[in-house]
């Protein structure tokens, strides 16, 4: 494993990039310890490749809070283990043949390998965070019942909302990792206000992250998905007159919203040093997914 870097990155995006393949090396060294070697290789498709923000962020974290990156780390991989068998799943159910700009790992690896090898990546990644005790193990157990809990409100088309289906299969992550690296970094007073603010971080990112797809869809003629549709019912669109345009302008007051909640919580933290930070998060993580799309935070704040 390469040397780590423990500075305090001032520009979150600097420390993404200085800590992004010791993240990846980790992980896989923990596929190699943990997992049985008829499964390795399916384990290894399922989890390559993606941004791993929610990993980074829980070290980013950690480290601004003067914790160890290095005693984090395993926490860290623990979280995307959940996230790569979440997004996994998802493809299954959507019957989405691409992820991370290859073919999706049940169309390469197959239904039942998938399958198995994703319930075999859950139990190890409670098992990770034992180190960190009964409250890591009891989240990351609860974050998964929410992700799953958002898959059955998709696949049984039950009442539950837009917004409520991301604040579970979305927020329910980056509240992970944020309370995750208040536990490794000895700052369980956070842990309120961090919870809090993930849900609004992840209405954020899934918010930007469905325009994007949305008028990506659009501008090739497709046919919405139900994703899609759910969007467009939340902002009060009916079904068959969703412009771009007209999508785009019934978000942005919803993510300007979000975002002052986000600036709220922020402010209340108490530590200079923190709230800056927490109130450029969402910023970083919506410029990240809107500029995929031709589009940028500052163009959407400032109209």
């Amino acid at each position: 494993m390469r040397e780590m870097s423990y500075s305090i990155a001032a520009d979150i995006g600097d420390f993404f990039e200085c800590n992004k393949s010791m993240l990846d090396e980790y992980l896989n060294s923990m596929l190699e310890r943990d997992v049985d070697a008829e499964a390795l290789e399916v384990s290894r498709y399922i989890t390559e490749g993606g941004k791993r923000i929610r990993g980074l962020l829980m070290l980013y974290f950690t480290n601004l809070l003067n914790g160890s990156i290095e005693f984090g780390l395993p926490a860290a991989a623990s979280l995307e283990l959940v996230h790569s068998c979440s997004l996994a799943i998802d493809d299954i159910i959507d019957a989405d043949v691409v992820r991370r700009g290859k073919p999706s790992a049940w169309v390469n690896e197959g239904l039942s390998k998938t399958v198995l090898v994703s319930n075999l990546l859950i139990p190890i990644a409670i098992k990770t965070v034992e180190y960190l005790g009964d409250e890591a193990v009891k989240l990351v157990v609860d974050t998964w019942l929410d992700v799953t809990r958002g898959e059955i409100a998709d696949v049984f088309s039950t009442n539950r909302t837009y917004l409520e289906v991301v604040a579970l299969k979305t927020s329910s992550l980056f509240q992970l990792s944020l309370m995750l690296s208040a536990i490794a970094a000895k700052r369980k007073d956070l842990m309120a206000a961090f919870k809090e603010y993930g849900l609004y971080l992840g209405y954020i990112y899934q918010i930007s992250d469905d325009v994007v797809d949305v008028k990506d869809y659009l501008d090739k003629g497709k046919h919405l998905p139900p994703f899609a549709e759910k969007l467009l019912a939340w902002l009060q669109i009916p079904k068959g007159v969703g412009s771009w345009e007209l999508i785009l302008e019934r978000a942005k007051p919803k993510l300007l919203e979000f975002f002052e909640k986000t600036s709220e919580i922020a402010k209340s933290i108490g530590n200079e040093k923190l709230s800056t930070v927490l109130e450029k998060l969402p910023v970083f993580i919506a410029d990240k997914i809107l500029g995929e799309g031709g589009l940028s935070w500052k163009a959407i704040a400032t109209q």
